[in-house]
């Protein structure tokens, strides 16, 4: 199992990993993230969404052999990358406007990760209710299903926290029964959710793992050490950490932080784990 964290390290020497003049910059602020990672022993790392400015297909383009080489390297390292797409990429928005610029988005990291080499995924959420959830759902598919072959096959589609917003288990599953879209359990999202009817957690985690089967990329799982009511990325907590991925003991994934301390958590789970190998085995 590989443990990750998420685009923006908390080492600030680090930052900013995206440039707002090309690609090519950001790919070279993304090979020290790269080799700062490896060097700590940390083998999963989730890029940024805005590696190209301004969602510049042409930004990419021109540097096309900087991320072949970005690709390169991450394999030379063994560490596993993805994406996940920034918090205006609403694919069942009724304003055509902000779908048409949430498929650039999408554009872009589909291209930026055929030049890398691929293997990465894109992980999403399904947007807003907009006050009508089963017509925001099917605003969801009608968009989905008509993407370029080549990016819909990178979609993972992620639960959600807020009850104003389309990802109930129920409705990803629907969703999934629909598109064949592969399913990214969040524990933190479900745990907060109100519209939540709080099936156990391996249940909700073992079926959405079971979605993968057809994927492109190894199941992924995210985890968030949260408040009762949100699901607001705290420090992380190890003791809870382990006692919930061995809740899930038998099931295969990978596991991507979302935390305040991002590559400090990472070690802080790890360092847990070795010292309490009675406990955690």
């Amino acid at each position: 199992m590989r443990i990750g964290f998420a685009a923006i390290p908390f080492d600030k020497r680090l930052l900013p990993v995206t440039s707002k003049k090309s690609a090519a910059e950001t790919v070279e602020r993304l090979k020290a993230v790269a080799g700062y990672i490896h060097r700590m022993g940390i083998d999963f790392y989730r890029i940024p969404a805005n590696v190209s400015p301004m969602e510049s297909l042409e930004s990419i383009d021109e540097a096309r052999d900087e991320i072949k080489a970005l690709g390169d390297l991450f394999r030379k390292l063994n560490i596993r990358t993805c994406f996940h797409v920034t918090y205006y990429c609403i694919l069942n928005s009724p304003d055509r406007t902000v779908v048409e610029k949430s498929i650039d988005e999408l554009r872009c990291l589909q291209l930026f990760d055929r030049y890398a080499g691929g293997g990465n995924h894109i992980e999403l959420h399904a947007g807003g209710s907009y006050g009508e959830r089963e017509a925001a759902v099917q605003r969801f598919i009608t968009v989905v299903t008509s993407l370029d072959e080549d990016i819909f096959k990178m979609l993972r589609l992620e639960n959600e926290e807020h009850p104003g917003k389309i990802g109930t288990v129920a409705e990803l599953r629907q969703i999934n029964r629909e598109t064949g879209i592969p399913l990214l359990f969040d524990i933190a999202h479900y745990r907060v959710n109100p519209l939540e009817k709080k099936l156990p957690a391996r249940e909700v985690a073992d079926s959405f793992l079971d979605t993968w089967r057809a994927a492109t990329t190894f199941p992924t799982l995210h985890y968030s050490t949260t408040l009762p009511t949100r699901g607001t990325h705290l420090p992380v907590d190890p003791a809870d950490f382990w006692v919930f991925v061995q809740s899930l003991e038998g099931l295969e994934f990978d596991v991507m932080l979302e935390t305040k301390e991002k590559e400090k958590d990472v070690l802080r789970v790890k360092a847990w784990k070795k010292e309490h190998a009675a406990v955690v085995q």
